[in-house]
């Protein structure tokens, strides 16, 4: 059964920055206090700020003010001592009293105060509790904003937008992570294309083993090179070819090594063998040989050659893009390195956002010569007159369209404010209908065009697919997110990793790629994953038709795809951790997740069921989606097809299903209760008895325990989506306004209870698995786990494959916990939060701390 925690490494780039201050959910946002009424009541949050570190050790206060203390900017010197803040010390928030009361007062509770716009308060309260301004304030209680916690913890490093400045070369211009992808490694190649060949080795600082001809042509193990630095006292370092040194060897014995098989769909074995094929170019052996070196230049140089320059991308064909790259100076890729972090489309040189930024940023010594050299090496393109009309027609400003509708004697018959669309659209209508004796109408005006926008680039289709290609190699195995965010986060990851501002946990990471076999694997699988992109840009501009058009060529893909039994024979003998990056995966997970969008499909109402159908005739690429898939099927037929026995008979499958997942098991028992209590349209006595005995009795209902409040929330329009407010009335008539977990938290408190934290278990899940951290990242041959430095879990994890590959020595370490007392794990958590902290890991470092340990300690006695 696939494990239930969710990893809580996974998030923007923004919270994976180490933090300086405290980051808790129940931290207000800074804000001026404004004057109210007088028979109003504000509150503001006093902490202790003792422990800044951890979020769960902040004492929070209500605190109640009459109006005087609201006039902090005007009157703070002569109210400062009538209203002086005073840290409580408990951690549950609890009001303040305040003697010489007139009224009852309304009070918020921390949550509230912080972002009231995500509770559904009722409009008659909302000015008697009118949140302050969102402007800034240098309020001590407050919580600096994103921006400035982003650059008090990164202690100077800049923002992307900032690397369009100068950057002088440092003494060591790459850290050693670079260096993983460039060293000696395991090859082979055929021996028929080059006799010579077999009889040669190379000789090279590491001994090179020859591997099996059965071997993947992927399965390159790359260990740690070392690096050569770059002096900045140099900064300008003329580019030689590396020499290549081969050595005549006799022997051609070498040792073999270990195979790396998987085997069944289930679990990997270590017999079989997977993905046997050959490598076609003899050229990767002078990279093997000669270390390529990552230095000089900046940040973006250095990325650029980290995903290009490796070996590995020989076996997809990509020689050309290497050799461009290898031949770049450093300035051509510190201006390439920008442009293709940008938007791709046509860039002008006089737009506010255009060519002369870099120019004025003195990035190179000569800007243009560097333009010119990347249009010779074909990395760019500045001629736009290659490109179709309307593309062109749409770099233009609308001001200048217009001014061009009147050099062509437009008949303006539009409205003043005539949209770009439409006018591009009466250039396009021009060309057509128009004839002329002194060339073509289309060449003319984009001629013209070509004068108004001046000198213009893009950047080459060809290289850049092919520099995207390299990247979704590079990343692939940690990358989770959408296709247009690709390069900017792994440049991120970069750059903060070569700062030392963000570090991954040490691991034996193999450069292999088992689906990857051959050139058209991959290129299938970046196809599936361009359509994905396309179709998630679609369903963000709300355009359901064409999504659907998409979703119906990713459908004919995947039923393709299928039909080549090489390739399904080859995914099946590798384990599902490994399996989804593949085409096929791709597919069966992008139609599921959009099947609401396919039962919209009018010109083929049948398309959900199909699709449904035969995910599940193929539900081995859907594993982790086979409960879904039943109970869409099921609903399918019952709503659309009104065919409740046919529906309840899939439920059945899925239930007699030997795989399902307990928790699937689950899901397809309350939908088969549903169906056998069917009071319209019945099941047959026959079918509701089967289906009642394959569903799971609960033996016993989980304690429950009921905690009364009164909601004051009202159904208006714009509340929708809005939390519920809770008030409670305290003994003394105060109404306090709070959210459910804080009402929770509160009864608790109530009961005798003196500690209270909402964390959904994230304190106590970092505890344990912190317990069995080494665990967690070891090494355990032959199964691959991890394949990229940037992983920050195991490729397994959430998956069934992880309890049982390590599972003897996951029992033999709860063995242990278990003779251990509560100061002995205390022990071993505080030394791998002092080894680990801030480790991007499965591992939630904003709870599981050192300053938390105290916490920890009360939780485990």
């Amino acid at each position: 059964m696939d494990s239930p925690f969710k990893t809580p490494s996974k998030r923007s780039m923004s919270q994976m920055l180490p933090s300086s201050g405290s980051s808790s959910p129940f931290t207000p946002k800074r804000s001026k206090i404004k004057k109210i009424s007088s028979d109003s009541v504000s509150r503001i949050l006093a902490f202790d700020e003792s422990n800044s570190r951890s979020p769960t050790r902040r004492k929070l206060d209500f605190l109640s003010f009459s109006q005087n203390s609201l006039l902090l900017n005007e009157n703070c010197n002569e109210n400062c001592n009538e209203n002086e803040l005073t840290p409580c010390e408990q951690t549950t928030p609890v009001k303040i009293e305040q003697s010489n009361r007139e009224r009852n007062k309304i009070l918020l509770s921390p949550s509230i105060k912080v972002n009231p716009k995500r509770f559904n308060i009722p409009e008659q309260d909302k000015n008697i509790i009118k949140s302050s301004s969102n402007k800034r304030s240098g309020s001590v209680n407050s919580t600096p904003s994103k921006k400035s916690k982003l650059l008090s913890a990164i202690a100077g490093c800049k923002k992307i937008t900032s690397y369009f400045k100068p950057i002088q070369e440092r003494q060591n211009s790459i850290t050693n992570e670079v260096g993983n992808h460039f060293s000696p490694a395991k090859h082979k190649i055929k021996e028929e294309n080059v006799n010579s060949i077999t009889e040669n080795c190379i000789k090279i600082e590491k001994q090179v083993t020859t591997p099996d001809k059965n071997d993947n042509i992927n399965n390159i193990q790359v260990r740690s090179p070392k690096i050569i630095s770059v002096s900045s006292n140099n900064p300008i370092v003329k580019k030689t070819s590396p020499r290549r040194k081969v050595v005549k060897n006799s022997h051609s014995n070498k040792t073999k090594p270990k195979e790396l098989n998987m085997a069944e769909q289930v679990t990997p074995s270590k017999n079989g063998s997977i993905n046997n094929s050959s490598m076609t170019s003899p050229k990767i052996l002078e990279y093997l040989e000669n270390k390529v070196v990552i230095s000089g230049g900046d940040t973006y140089s250095r990325f650029i050659k980290s995903i290009v320059l490796r070996p590995e991308i020989f076996c997809f064909g990509k020689e050309d893009i290497m050799e461009k790259i290898e031949s770049a100076t450093n300035d051509e890729l510190k201006i390439y390195g920008r442009l293709i972090a940008r938007k791709h489309g046509w860039i002008r040189s006089n737009a506010p956002d255009g060519l002369q930024k870099y120019k004025e940023l003195n990035l190179c010594d000569n800007f243009d010569s560097v333009l010119e050299s990347l249009a010779t090496k074909q990395l760019i393109n500045t001629d736009v007159t290659s490109c179709e009309l309307d593309t062109l027609l749409n770099i233009l400003k609308t001001p200048e369209l217009k001014e061009l509708q009147k050099t062509f004697n437009i008949n303006l018959n539009f409205s003043k404010s005539q949209t770009k669309p439409a006018m591009i659209k009466s250039f396009v209508n021009l060309v057509k209908n128009q004839r002329t004796f002194c060339g073509n109408s289309t060449s003319n005006l984009k001629e013209r065009i070509k004068n108004i926008i001046g000198y213009c680039l893009k950047l080459s289709d060809t290289s850049r697919n092919d520099i995207m290609s390299c990247l979704i190699y590079e990343s692939y195995p940690y990358f989770s997110g959408e296709e247009k965010d690709r390069f900017r986060e792994c440049f991120t990851k970069f750059n903060l990793v070569e700062k030392n501002l963000l570090k991954f946990p040490k691991f034996e990471a193999k450069r292999v790629s088992i689906n990857f076999s051959s050139k058209e694997h991959f290129e299938m699988y970046k196809t599936a994953l361009d359509l994905r992109h396309e179709v998630q840009l679609l369903l963000e501009q709300k355009d359901h038709e064409n999504a659907i058009l998409v979703l119906c060529i990713m459908f004919e893909n995947f039923k393709s795809a299928i039909c080549d039994k090489s390739n399904v024979e080859s995914l099946l003998k590798i384990p599902t951790y490994l399996r989804k990056y593949s085409a096929i995966s791709v597919y069966a997970h992008t139609l599921f997740k959009n099947i609401t969008i396919l039962k919209k499909c009018t010109s083929n109402i049948n398309l959900a069921k199909e699709v449904l159908e035969f995910l599940l005739k193929h539900k081995e690429f859907s594993v982790s989606k086979q409960a879904d898939l039943h109970i869409e099927l099921a609903k399918v037929y019952e709503t659309q097809y009104k065919q409740l026995d046919r529906a309840a008979n899939i439920i059945l499958n899925g239930l007699k299903d030997d795989n399902m997942t307990e928790l699937g098991r689950q899901m397809l028992s309350k939908r088969a209760v549903m169906y056998a209590n069917r009071k319209v349209r019945k099941l047959d006595n026959e079918l509701k008895n089967e289906l009642l005995s394959f569903a799971p009795k609960t033996e016993k209902e989980p304690p429950t325990t009921t905690i009364n409040g009164k909601i004051i929330s009202v159904k208006e329009k714009g509340s929708s989506g809005r939390k519920q407010v809770y008030s409670k009335i305290t003994d003394n008539g105060d109404c306090h306004y709070m959210s459910v977990e804080e009402l929770a938290v509160s009864h608790y408190k109530s009961q005798g209870f003196l500690n209270g934290l909402h964390d959904e278990g994230q304190l106590i899940k970092s505890m344990f698995l912190l317990c069995f951290w080494d665990i967690i990242y070891g090494s355990y041959p032959p199964y691959v786990l991890f394949i990229s430095q940037y992983q920050d879990c195991p490729l397994d994890w959430r998956t069934r494959h992880f309890y049982k590959i390590r599972e003897q020595q996951i029992k033999d370490r709860i063995a242990e916990l278990k003779k251990m007392n509560v100061d002995q794990i205390c022990d071993i958590l505080k030394k791998f939060c002092d080894e680990y902290f801030e480790t991007q890991s499965v591992i939630n470092w904003k709870y599981m701390n050192v300053d938390n340990l105290p916490l920890c300690r009360v939780i485990l006695t």
